[in-house]
This record gives structure tokens, sequence and C-alpha cells, in this order.
């Protein structure tokens, strides 16, 4: 068995750590205090998984200095703490085998090479779906899979070894040579989803059904992909993400055509109240992760030298919104 740290432990980070304290292995989780405190009186998490409730036995604080060595991490941190999170947990890094990250964007494994071994490190994309209920209390809301697979340094067994205990807790793990596909096709079904969302309010499906917001979709797709490929990545239709490379390169008409449906089989299939995090953020007062996302993806355009007008737009509504979210909190 493995000894994982979770570092970040909110629902999905929470979600992760259940399920592989479920399967045996020794699990700690840095949380927020309020969580950490009731998973600490509990003596674990109540885990709540599609009618089954289950009570793995793990630990968690809030305070870094207070963790015991472990031979993995698993980052799942909102991405504006990353830098923070790790520098509290530098203590660790000597003894980490394995590392992945189960956050938004595409930087979170440069983060990570840069503080454990770059061999241990793992690229990986979650489509698990986790809401932490209350302190203490996680949903397992979407058996989605885990993607994972190597970067240029990493250690092929480490893959394996991820592999084998995730799938093992009982979460769907696909690996794949083409991880950096994987990462870059969720970021840009990210950036419309994320931003369409925040920024209107509306839940989830609005952003498919009503046309203006479709049509603003079906932009931030087109050149989050121009984007992608000018980095040297080509996103493509990966499973349980949106079908970004058929939506970037088929006739506009059949694109919205193809993005309305997808909006009503929401509707169809009661799906009316899905709000996507960072619209939760906006809602929560919290910062959001426009760096890691539209951020990325704005700087990269400019740096290759790829039009796309509409993302920058957006990256600058978000960001001024994420500045006020942030001044009001302080």
């Amino acid at each position: 068995m493995t000894s994982y740290l979770i570092a970040g432990a909110g629902s999905l980070g929470t979600v992760y750590g259940a399920m592989l304290a479920s399967a045996g292995h020794d699990v700690q989780l840095l949380a927020r205090p309020a969580h950490a405190d009731a998973v600490t009186s509990r003596g674990g998490v109540e885990l709540r998984s599609f009618g089954t409730v289950q009570h793995p036995t793990l630990r968690a604080t809030a305070d870094p200095a207070a963790l015991d060595p472990v031979e993995a991490i698993v980052l799942a941190c909102k991405a504006p703490d990353t830098a923070e999170v790790l520098h509290g947990i530098r203590h660790l890094a000597g003894d980490i085998s394995a590392a992945m990250s189960i956050q938004n964007g595409v930087t979170a494994t440069d983060a990570l090479a840069g503080w454990c071994a770059p061999s241990a490190v793992v690229g990986a994309v979650s489509m698990v779906g986790g809401t932490l209920e209350q302190p203490g209390v996680v949903a397992h809301t979407f058996a989605g899979p885990t993607f994972l697979g190597p970067l240029p340094d990493t250690d092929p067994a480490v893959v394996d070894t991820l592999a084998g205990d995730i799938e093992g807790a009982g979460l769907e793990v696909v690996t794949t040579d083409r991880i950096r596909s994987v990462e870059w096709s969720k970021l840009v079904h990210a950036s419309p989803s994320m931003a369409i969302t925040a920024l209107t309010r509306l839940p989830f499906h609005q952003a498919f059904v009503v046309p203006e917001l479709a049509e603003v979709f079906l932009d931030l797709i087109v050149e989050g992909a121009a984007v992608a490929a000018a980095a040297g990545v080509e996103v493509d239709d990966w499973p349980h993400i949106l079908p970004v490379r058929s939506l970037a390169t088929m006739p506009r008409d059949e694109g919205l055509a193809t993005i309305r449906a997808r909006g009503e089989a929401m509707v169809d299939a009661g799906m009316t109240e899905v709000r996507i995090s960072m619209l939760q953020s906006v809602e929560r007062g919290r910062p959001t992760e426009v760096d890691a996302i539209h951020g990325t993806l704005a700087t990269e355009a400019r740096r290759l030298g790829v039009d796309a007008p509409t993302t920058a737009v957006v990256h600058r509504l978000l960001a001024g919104l994420d500045r006020v979210i942030v001044q009001e909190a302080t």
C-alpha cells in the first residue's frame, strides 16, 4: 500500500483521498481548518457515492508542519493556491516517489516538477466530480475517468503505480502517451464553460441553449484549439470532455447545432442546476482560476501570435472580476 497526501483537499481531493483510504492506503488530507477539524473529530470522512455511504479512516490537518512523510502526493488545491501549498509542504518533497495534479489548467505539472524529482511527476487530468456537502462529508457526484500519462522526464513505473492505486480504489483510469493533448483539450473545454457561467451567473446548460451564448462558446473553443495547435499540441475528442477537435473544425452552423444539442440533452436529463466551479467561486466570494485557464490561453495566444480576441476580452473581464473579489475579501 502507498502513503498519500492530498494537498488542498476540498471536494474533489477528498473524493480521491476517501476512495484511496477505502482501498487500504494510508491517506492524509491537507485541508481548510473547518474540514480538517471535522475529519479529525470523525476519525475519517463520510463518503456518499451513488447510493452508498462509506466511512473510510484517514487523517486531516490544516497545518502543513503536522504532516508525516508520504510516498505520493495528489495536488488538489485551487490553482491560485499552488505556490503557497507547495511551499508549506517543501519538507516532504525529498520522500516523494509519485506526484500528480488534479487541478485545472496545464501548468501544475511544471510546478510539481520544480518541487520534487521530475521523474516522479505524472501528467493527469481528472473528470471525476465531487461536492463537499459539509465539513467531513463529501459526495462523489460524477464517475468520469482519471487520465494518466508520462511526461518527458517521468519514470514509466510511476504511471503504473498511480494507475493501479487509483483503479484499485474504484475510480476509472485511462492511461495515454498523449496526456498533453488531454490536458489542453480539457483547458479548451474549460475556457467557455467557466467564463460564460461565471460572467452571466447562469447554470451550465444555458451556455449551450441560449443562441448568443452558444456563439461565444464556439468562438472560445475555436480560439483555444488554435492556441493549442500553435503550442504544438493537437486537441482531440477525449471521452467525458467536450469534442473540442470536432467543434473547432466542423462548419460553424454544425458546431452551433452540436452545442445546442448538448444543452438540450442536459435539459432532458434534468441537469438544469449545474453550476461550474468558477461560478461557485464567484458566488462564494473566493478568487477564481482565471489565471490558470484564461490567463494561460491569452498569454500563449500573444506569445505565439494567435488571433484570439474573444479569449482576450473574456480574460480581462474575469481578471477584473477576480480583482474585485480579492479586494472585497481583504
